[in-house]
């Protein structure tokens, strides 16, 4: 028979209910199979002798239905204090993450909208653009409203030299004029030294990434270049770029005497021209041509006119010659009295009882020029000098005699050039004067 120790420490044991394992007393896990193990009862001074389950084995009695977690006196099974506690500590512990993370997703969404998604970096991002000197790019972003032929600098091959483009640019926050739905940022940027600002308006247009706005330049950042040159040109070369003004400009204007002015040079005779750009630093010159040299003029600040003073070539003086050699030629191969446009040759013949033969011109020396106006396309002589030998009688009975006069004048004439077509004229009239 098992001795009084050997009950107690049966006793000391719990036995689950699920498997029949045996459990040391104050477990609350099975060690076998997990299950929540019943509450110890409290043990009689006497030892009763009682049914010990087998392992494995489960009684009615032992069993709990594990629908409803009961105890055998019917009353339901309340977990101890410290699992309640570790509970709730688990959702409070839950709900503050949560709670964080909401938090650092609406301010990492209102940052963005703020920053990279707001209608000031849409204006940064334009601006970015024109001071990397892509203007093709901005024409996509946004096409400044033009004729086709006033584009002509509106590309990026005058912003091809880095040294011409604007430098550190600086965007304000965009303010939002309620009466068109614009957003409006204020751009300062620097262009060749010289400190210049402007105004850039975006507007929403549909969304990124379905929570932030798109934007859409509709006031494209533009300057306005003003090129003043004779009237009689309209071909000039910007940074490298070829353009006739007459085309490429949106207006066409008398230029006005500059407070630096020229005494030599007749403002009257030229012509202002208004084309559109991108901001950045301009070399105006006249365009490349055999005929005509200038002075290049830098565009640092579009709000001044730039003067291009054009030089003749000796190309073009050469050419202005060679037509007036011919017109000489014509002159003096003549045996006619006089020859319409030849005032400088033509000598006196008069008297109507006077007859003359054998009429001789010769010129003394190589004609020249003595000035050259490109701005009203004009040219004019040195006085030329001409010999005429000839035979003469009053009478129709009386012999030849010879006789020999001179005469002198200057020839003048107009000239124009487009793309590079000379055309020299020299009127068959009595313009040319004669002495």
């Amino acid at each position: 028979m098992p001795s009084t120790a050997g009950r107690m420490e049966e006793a000391t044991m719990i036995f689950c209910t699920g498997c029949g394992e045996r459990n040391d007393d104050g477990t609350q896990y099975c060690i076998n199979c997990g299950s929540r193990l019943p509450l110890p009862q409290p043990q009689n001074p006497v030892a009763v002798p009682s049914a010990v389950p087998m392992p494995g084995v489960r009684s009615i009695v032992d069993v709990s239905d594990p629908a409803d977690d009961t105890t055998r006196d019917g009353k339901a099974s309340v977990p101890s204090m410290p699992d309640v506690q570790e509970a709730g500590r688990g959702r409070t512990i839950m709900l503050l993450t949560v709670a964080a993370v909401a938090v650092i997703f609406g301010a990492v969404l209102f940052t963005l909208a703020a920053t990279v998604f707001s209608a000031r970096h849409a204006v940064n991002e334009y601006m970015a653009v024109l001071a990397d000197g892509d203007f093709d790019q901005a024409n996509g972003m946004a096409m400044p409203d033009v004729k086709d032929d006033a584009r002509a600098l509106l590309v990026s091959q005058v912003a091809s030299n880095v040294n011409n483009r604007i430098t550190d640019v600086q965007v304000s926050a965009a303010r939002k004029d309620d009466s068109t739905g614009r957003y409006e940022a204020d751009v300062t940027y620097s262009a060749g030294g010289v400190r210049r600002t402007g105004r850039v308006a975006v507007v929403p247009d549909g969304r990124r990434l379905l929570l932030f706005r798109s934007w859409r330049v509709v006031s494209p950042l533009t300057v306005t270049l003003k090129i003043a040159v004779p009237k009689t040109m309209s071909n000039v070369s910007v940074n490298g770029v070829d353009i006739d003004l007459s085309k490429a400009s949106t207006a066409k204007d008398n230029a006005a005497t500059p407070s630096d002015a020229d005494p030599n040079v007749d403002y009257g005779e030229m012509a202002q021209y208004s084309v559109p750009a991108y901001p950045a630093v301009y070399h105006v010159d006249i365009a490349d041509s055999a005929y005509v040299t200038s002075d290049e003029a830098t565009i640092a600040d579009p709000s001044r006119t730039v003067y291009l003073i054009p030089k003749a070539s000796d190309k073009l003086k050469k050419a202005i010659l060679d037509k007036v050699r011919q017109r000489v030629d014509e002159c003096t191969s003549s045996n006619a009295l006089a020859v319409s446009g030849c005032g400088f040759s033509n000598g006196d013949f008069t008297g109507s009882s006077t007859a003359y033969t054998g009429i001789t011109r010769t010129v003394s020396g190589t004609p020249e020029l003595a000035d050259v106006d490109i701005m009203t396309g004009t040219f004019t002589t040195a006085t030329i000098r001409t010999t005429i030998t000839y035979q003469r009688r009053d009478y129709a009975d009386r012999p030849w005699e010879n006789g020999s006069s001179t005469d002198s004048g200057t020839l003048r004439g107009t000239f124009s050039l487009e793309n590079e077509n000379l055309t020299v004229t020299i009127p068959n009239d009595d313009s040319a004067d004669g002495e």
